[in-house]
């Protein structure tokens, strides 16, 4: 007898409405994170961009709201490699809870030089992972606040065939951008399950989970993950199309029929088989 199973499906097409609850993107202005932001806009939720280029921000909100009529957009300037800024970025947000957060927004150098962010991290190490862990320190009381609240962490396939060198995570011995960038995101792809690990160790705890969102194909407990987006980076002229009409960036053919939801993770163990220590990843970054 077959299996049947009552899980909903999602819909790229038709998002479930989310009146009342407030999101926030990083890294929203373009790219992804734009296309994120508009979707989630047709839900009646208010979205918040999060962008370090306030003339970017208002081009994107604009953009949206060309496209989504009614949408409740809004910015907030956040600059992930400041962490100092990130306690009044936080308090911007004007906000009693936050539904979720898309950590999506990252740095990618093709070449050296390497650069420091203004705290005297590697750039795309500091931006992409030390940022976001920093971020979500700051976000948790709003996240905590909410019914409900998502933690939802960006992946990419440069971590693959990463491995982080715990005794050089600043890439100060040996620099190359493209794997400094892979270890950024395998960084930041452990913070997530590591987030979610802690989370359930508290049993009731009000912020739901944690979902990462790894690359098309990627495996979780042994099966692949089906992801709203699709991507496909030797398919560009198909798969990935370029809008001259809307922020510098691209968008993701969106599946024909709906993909049921990704699997919960319920701990690093299956993706990551080298377990980290978290403390080495974070050492001197505080919330």
């Amino acid at each position: 007898m077959p299996l049947t199973t009552s899980a909903p499906t999602w819909d790229v097409h038709r998002p479930p409405r989310a009146e009342g609850r407030v999101f926030l993107v990083t890294g929203a202005n373009a790219g992804i994170g734009y296309f994120v932001a508009e979707q989630l806009s047709t839900t009646g939720a208010t979205v918040v961009l999060g962008s370090r280029d306030p003339a970017r921000a208002d081009a994107a909100m604009t953009s949206i709201r060309s496209r989504v009529p009614g949408a409740k957009v809004r910015a907030v300037r956040l600059d992930l490699a400041d962490l100092s800024s990130l306690g009044a970025a936080v308090d911007s947000l004007g906000v009693d809870a936050l539904d979720a957060v898309v950590h999506n927004a990252g740095v990618a150098l093709d070449d050296p030089p390497r650069r420091e962010t203004r705290d005297g991290h590697e750039l795309m190490f500091g931006t992409n992972h030390l940022g976001h862990f920093a971020l979500t320190g700051r976000l948790l009381p709003l996240l905590s606040a909410a019914p409900a609240a998502r933690v939802v962490t960006v992946g990419s396939f440069a971590a693959k065939t990463e491995r982080l060198d715990l005794a050089d995570l600043q890439s100060r011995r040996d620099y190359r951008a493209k794997r400094t960038y892979g270890r950024s995101k395998l960084a930041q792809m452990y913070f997530g399950l590591e987030l979610d690990r802690r989370l359930r160790g508290h049993g009731r705890h009000p912020l739901g989970r944690q979902i990462t969102a790894p690359p098309r194909g990627q495996r979780l407990h042994g099966r692949q993950v089906a992801q709203p987006f699709q991507q496909n980076d030797r398919a560009h002229p198909q798969q990935l199309r370029r809008f001259p009409d809307r922020p510098t960036g691209i968008t993701p053919r969106p599946p024909r029929d709906p993909v049921p939801e990704p699997p919960h993770v319920d701990h690093a163990g299956s993706l990551l088989r080298r377990p980290t220590p978290t403390h080495a990843i974070f050492a001197g970054v505080t919330a």
